[in-house]
């Protein structure tokens, strides 16, 4: 495709990006919108089940993802800006090359850029760093990235945006991620045609919409059964969850640590580390956390969960509701196992012997067990600790992938190449920042809508034992393939996964069939209507800007 007059050879002297400032204003403008839709949107995901199993309160919510959804997107989000900015479409395909005509002081944009030196060896220049203002230095030819790439950008940022804000107002969880793919991919056709489009990435992106709730979903219910069986179906619930708890925390810990320290961030020093060193601190620290639970914090624990649950039944029995009770599975009565009030003095209750039900075991795979409420309290931890993790990397993967199309377009501004290594320049931590920021706002004003749906209308009321199932599973999955390389939508994890648990609790009767159906719909609605409004705006600016 030619390139416009607007775009002509003489926009590429050592300045031309300062042309371009107008352009910035917009892109942060849009991309503000575009985390501000995740924000609304993809967020929900890592504190739908917290909030729904009343494990946090709403206002809770906002406190700690802000922190770890900040903090997971500057200590980690530089890496995965690559993924987006180069891992979709091969950028130099907008590559351009401009030489100094010193015979009428001009620059002209030429095939290649190649000269001899001493050596007689060819030589090919990168852009070097421009000027400062008011200085205009004779650079003999350099590479740069084509200013049409920038519009390209800002057609995919506003296409992710819209998309975004309008899912988030009629409650549906989509994927940012796979937004911005569709984005990405109708502007470079637009733009360049087929040239540069890493398809094989493509393939990978559209499998992974398949895949990634199937396989959230297995590793949730697996958790959910090993909570069930090892906890729920005991005589004495609630002195099993006491003490599986500190393994629960220890396994939680260390697979969200490990990945997350496992090439990790460069500021802490993590990059440095081999696989067995990253491990064995997750494990040395998830150990330690778990033998403190065990432990001097025992006492602390149980207290807490007797006081959440007295303060459940009481409002319970203030809205006339029946009060709850903890439950004897082995002989079907509704007793409180915990306790019993001597003289007005609240006193423990012998653990006992901890028995399963009777009967084969593998009946009860399918068999709805109705969760203990006073056990469920003892979850509430271990489900804070898993949703602000899950909350850490969803900062350091999908806040940071909708910052990437403005990485492109700043690093394009400030050095006019936009294949520029963005982990090397400090300015970085200022977008990410700037979207963790967005991402918040987002959140916080319309996060609640599609939290509400995640937590109470895809399934039976989520609990903190099935709420933390489900943000294991999510976690582990969206960790997992994250090593691996394999593109995943946190979205579409945590649906399958509440979907399956829902599923694994009471079978079909616990999933509400008609919400999936229509999320289903907007998923296959996400690229194709990405990528229109994408290409509209690409073009728009392309032809008449």
């Amino acid at each position: 495709m030619q390139i416009m007059t607007i775009l002509s050879e003489l926009i590429y002297s050592p300045v031309w990006p300062q042309e371009f400032t107008w352009l910035i204003w917009v892109a942060f403008f849009f991309a503000f919108a575009v985390s501000y839709g995740m924000g609304a949107n993809d967020a929900c995901n890592d504190w739908g089940t917290s909030v729904g199993a009343g494990t946090v309160k709403l206002w809770q919510a906002y406190i700690l993802c802000a922190i770890f959804n900040t903090l997971g997107a500057v200590l980690l989000g530089y890496k995965v800006t690559e993924t987006i900015r180069t891992g979709i479409v091969d950028v130099s395909v907008y590559d351009v090359y401009a030489q100094y005509e010193p015979t009428n002081h001009t620059y002209v944009i030429v095939p290649f850029c190649q000269v001899t030196n001493a050596s007689l060896e060819t030589t090919t220049f990168s852009p070097p760093a421009l000027p400062v203002a008011g200085e205009a230095p004779i650079i003999e030819c350099a590479r740069y990235t084509s200013a049409d790439f920038m519009y390209g950008q800002i057609g995919t940022l506003l296409g992710v945006s819209v998309f975004m804000i309008v899912s988030s107002v009629f409650k549906i969880p989509v994927s940012a991620t796979h937004a911005i793919v569709g984005a990405t991919l109708a502007a470079t056709l637009y733009l360049r045609g087929n040239m540069g489009i890493k398809w094989m990435e493509i393939v990978g992106i559209v499998i992974s919409w398949f895949l990634s709730p199937i396989v959230a979903g297995f590793f949730s219910s697996l958790f959910y059964l090993v909570v069930k069986f090892t906890v729920l179906m005991r005589r004495h619930t609630f002195e099993s969850a006491l003490l599986l708890c500190p393994v629960f925390m220890v396994f939680t810990l260390a697979v969200n640590l490990f990945a997350c320290i496992f090439e990790g961030s460069k500021y802490l020093h993590f990059d440095t580390l081999n696989w067995w060193q990253a491990l064995l601190i997750s494990t040395g620290i998830a150990v330690t956390v778990g033998l403190l639970i065990h432990f001097p914090l025992r006492k602390w624990l149980r207290n807490r969960a007797i006081r959440l649950y007295e303060k459940d039944k009481a409002k319970h029995a203030e809205n006339g509701g029946i009060p709850l009770r903890s439950r004897d599975i082995s002989s079907n009565k509704v007793v409180d196992t915990s306790y019993t009030i001597v003289d007005g003095v609240k006193k423990q209750l012998p653990a006992g012997e901890i028995i399963p039900p009777p009967g084969p075991w593998y009946k009860y795979i399918t068999k709805n067990v109705t969760e203990d409420p006073l056990a469920s309290k003892v979850f509430n931890a271990l489900q804070m600790v898993s949703a602000s993790l899950l909350s850490f990397s969803h900062g350091a993967n999908d806040t940071a992938n909708t910052v990437g199309p403005l990485v492109a377009i700043w690093l394009t501004y400030k050095t006019g190449w936009a294949l520029t290594p963005a982990e090397t320049r400090d300015d970085m931590q200022y977008l990410l920042f700037f979207g963790a920021i967005a991402m918040i706002a987002g959140f916080v004003t319309l996060g609640h809508r599609t939290m509400k749906l995640i937590a109470q209308e895809i399934t039976t009321e989520v609990s903190a034992p099935s709420g933390f199932t489900v943000e294991l599973g999510t976690a582990f999955t969206v960790l997992f393939c994250a090593k691996l390389g394999i593109p995943v939508s946190s979205t579409h994890c945590a649906v399958g996964a509440v979907l399956f648990v829902g599923m694994t609790k009471s079978t079909s009767e616990g999933v509400d069939w008609k919400v999936f159906g229509k999320i289903v719909v907007v998923w296959l609605l996400c690229f194709p209507v990405s990528a229109l409004i994408s290409l509209i705006m690409t073009y728009i600016l392309y032809n008449y800007v």
